[in-house]
């Protein structure tokens, strides 16, 4: 059962942010199967940039790279947003060492905490939108719940409503991503305050709002669960299929539903080995995630990719194709890529297929 004690210094340092940060520059609501920024419609055409959930504790390619290149990279690769992977020890503004001091200057004498300010400062001021994923409690493996013996609830929701006071007067700021991954202990609607993922989910959310009422929350789905849910192999928080029966008590103008979900080049799941693969693939998606956005809500896939034939799995390029035709169809035109592909490859470029010029999204920028 989660501990509800208070954790002070986040508590204190939120609380602190909340009254000194200037007023929100934007507000982002969900109307519909939209996002809209002050009244606007926008799509968020993502790449993850992991490395601050790690014990690296800051974005990984630093050791090699200046980030400004780096950002420019992501734009000319069609991104327009950025979902930021941290873990609680990166917020602790921790000394860090996998910096290359001589490609990033600037950075020099800067803590972790000091590093990711620069870094989400510069994403804001290119126009990039900006998702923060509370990914590992520990900095070094993703947790089945949101809590652990030595993390408790206190300790995430203090977390949460830190990120979302620190960085409130970023115009690009578009949300939080509550918890990466729920799966294997966490349930969703069974009732048990201690595994129930949905309800951590609805305290959490609460929490984050009240500190900045601007941001959407983005609420991922779990593995496999006891009730209202089918058996088909789920990936770690890409089953959403129990919203139908416990369906979440966050408002809908605020929730984002945020599945991950991968092919072949993560795990052999039985379903790529079924004889008319790729083509089964949207009827899982369908069982799995994508009922919901024949039911017109948001759905924004927080993770997908993989290596897209680049020393992986073939089928994987196949499925990669699959999905992001599945996405058009749906008109899912929001989400985040996970790339493991060297620059250069098309693994590197779904945002091009599914941008604005394709005109399935309604020519949103």
């Amino acid at each position: 059962m989660p501990t509800l004690q208070v954790h002070p210094r986040r508590t204190v340092l939120a609380a602190a942010m909340f009254v000194i940060c200037a007023p929100a520059v934007a507000s982002y609501e969900v109307v519909e199967d939209r996002i809209e920024k002050d009244g606007t419609p926008i799509n968020l055409f993502g790449v993850n940039w992991f490395g601050a959930e790690t014990l690296d504790q800051v974005p990984h390619g630093l050791w090699a790279r200046n980030y400004h290149a780096m950002i420019d990279q992501m734009l000319e690769a069609g991104f327009n947003a950025v979902r930021v992977p941290i873990c609680p020890a990166t917020l602790d503004n921790v000394p860090t060492s996998s910096i290359n001091y001589s490609a990033n200057p600037s950075l020099q004498g800067l803590n972790s905490l000091e590093v990711l300010d620069s870094i989400l400062t510069e994403l804001d001021q290119q126009g990039i939108y900006i998702l923060l994923d509370h990914h590992r409690p520990d900095c070094r493996a993703i947790s089945q719940l949101w809590y652990t013996d030595s993390y408790s609830e206190a300790d995430w929701i203090a977390d949460l409503r830190f990120l979302a006071g620190r960085y409130r007067d970023l115009e690009h700021f578009v949300g939080i991503d509550l918890k990466n991954e729920p799966h294997g202990a966490a349930t969703w609607g069974t009732g048990n305050l201690a595994t129930d993922w949905n309800l951590a989910a609805e305290r959490a959310s609460t929490a984050v709002l009240e500190v900045n009422p601007d941001i959407l929350v983005f609420v991922e789905g779990v593995g496999d669960n006891p009730l209202c849910s089918s058996s088909i192999n789920h990936w770690w928080g890409g089953n959403l299929e129990p919203q139908a029966c416990a369906p979440l008590r966050i408002p809908d103008n605020k929730l984002v539903f945020s599945p991950h979900v991968y092919g072949p080049d993560v795990y052999a799941q039985p379903y790529f080995s079924d004889p008319t693969f790729p083509a089964n693939m949207p009827a899982i998606w369908d069982q799995h995630f994508g009922f919901l956005a024949d039911q017109g809500r948001l759905l924004a896939p927080g993770e997908f990719g993989g290596r897209y034939g680049q020393g992986g799995d073939p089928a994987d390029v196949d499925w990669q194709n699959a999905l992001i035709d599945y996405f058009i169809d749906k008109d899912i035109c929001d989400f985040f890529y996970w790339i493991c592909a060297p620059p250069g490859t098309p693994a590197r470029d779904p945002a091009k297929r599914i941008s604005p010029q394709t005109q399935h999204c309604d020519g949103l920028a």
